[in-house]
């Protein structure tokens, strides 16, 4: 007897796969292994609205109580995978139990990088979860100084929610511009972006030294920078979860999955930021997942486990929300060797589409969300400059 299919992880990629899997008839036995206290619940606005307290914790949830019991999911919270027989088909848990399993889920998604220089000290963080969250809500409530380490997605968006609560902000970036590394010389805008809304954005340098006992009160930088500041959070990236795979034969570093989710490993699927996927524009797997693409991975594998069809694999997307405007973008501007504007970049209102050859790779949209239904058409049809100015 097995326990049926088992999702190890309680996000977004684990919950669309219990969703679907129900909706598509199974009814067998069905766990999800949630190492968080919380049930499954959303993570953009742990950035955005939790810590403004325009939302509170429980608002969040992807479902109330009610539709795990109705749809006998039986969610085992507070407790992490820990170490995979995957001959035997055997999940052990940090509580000492075990789980046979049919078909696996690895979705136990990410954790943030921590800086070794600013380990230790009290008044650093991470914005991961939930708890992580409410205690930066209360630090934000009493806090005038905060300095956020990183200028990604997470940085930025945690940089627009202290100065709506009226923190002092600087954000520190050890790449020339916020996102460079994503969209290029087009990063440069989000510097501009957080400077007008009054955050003191250091680019170019890293911190080198730190001076505090328990709680750090100096950051040096390698620009000969001094910063004082109250709190700082740390926000370099993440890796994936998934030391309890050492011994398995399965990577730590991610889960290589074709672009239904499957592994090499018989009855073993994965989703999220715990999989490295296969892209097929870029044609290689590539690691990292956004909230758009974790829950089509999760459906995806889901259908797969069934036997079912999947579809056409998803772009690579993802949204952001700084002081109002809505940012979307889809596909792979690194891949790029050229980019045109259209629009006015100082009025927030701008389209940025990134070209190889001509041909569309990427599009970043900016206060422009109602045009992302055609940047999805020029993106799925490999359109060309000239079809962008058509229409």
């Amino acid at each position: 007897m097995t326990d049926g299919i088992v999702i190890a992880g309680g996000g977004l990629a684990a919950q669309r796969a219990a969703e679907t899997l129900r909706r598509a008839g199974y009814a067998d036995g069905l766990r999800m292994v949630c190492a968080e206290p919380h049930p499954p619940y959303d993570r953009p606005p742990l950035s955005k609205e939790v810590l403004t307290s325009e939302r509170r914790g429980d608002s969040i949830r992807f479902r109330a109580d009610g539709w795990y019991v109705e749809n006998e999911v039986d969610l085992l919270l507070g407790v992490r995978a820990a170490v995979l027989w995957p001959d035997e088909r055997v999940l052990h848990l940090s509580d000492g139990s075990a789980l046979r399993y049919d078909r696996l889920l690895i979705a136990t998604g990410a954790r943030p990088r921590e800086l070794p220089t600013l380990a230790g000290y009290r008044n650093v963080s991470t914005l991961s979860s939930l708890n992580d969250a409410l205690a930066l809500r209360d630090v934000l409530a009493s806090t005038a100084r905060l300095v956020i380490i990183g200028a990604g997605f997470v940085g930025l968006e945690v940089a627009a929610s202290a100065r709506q609560l009226g923190a002092e902000v600087t954000m520190i970036e050890s790449a020339p511009a916020p996102l460079s590394n994503v969209l290029g010389p087009v990063g440069g805008w989000f510097t501009d972006l957080h400077r007008f809304h009054g955050v003191h954005v250091i680019t170019s340098t890293t911190v080198t030294a730190v001076e505090g006992d328990d709680r750090f009160r100096l950051l040096k930088l390698a620009s000969g920078q001094e910063i004082r500041a109250d709190h700082v959070l740390v926000g370099v990236g993440v890796s994936p979860d998934l030391d309890w795979l050492a011994g398995s034969a399965l990577p730590t570093s991610g889960v290589p999955v074709d672009a239904e989710g499957r592994s090499q490993a018989e009855a073993i699927f994965a989703a999220g930021d715990a999989a490295l996927t296969f892209d097929p524009q870029l044609a290689r797997h590539v690691a990292g997942s956004h909230w758009e693409r974790a829950a089509r991975q999760g459906t995806r594998a889901a259908r797969a486990m069934l036997g079912l069809a999947t579809g056409e694999p998803p772009l690579e997307s993802f949204w952001s929300d700084q002081y109002g405007i809505r940012i979307n973008y889809l596909g792979h501007a690194p891949a790029a060797d050229a980019y045109a504007v259209d629009g006015d970049m100082d009025a927030t209102d701008f389209q940025v589409t990134y070209t190889r050859e001509g041909r569309p790779v990427a599009v970043l949209l900016v206060g422009r969300p109602r045009e992302l239904p055609q940047a999805r058409k020029l993106m799925t049809n490999g359109g060309s400059l000239e079809l962008l100015a058509r229409n």
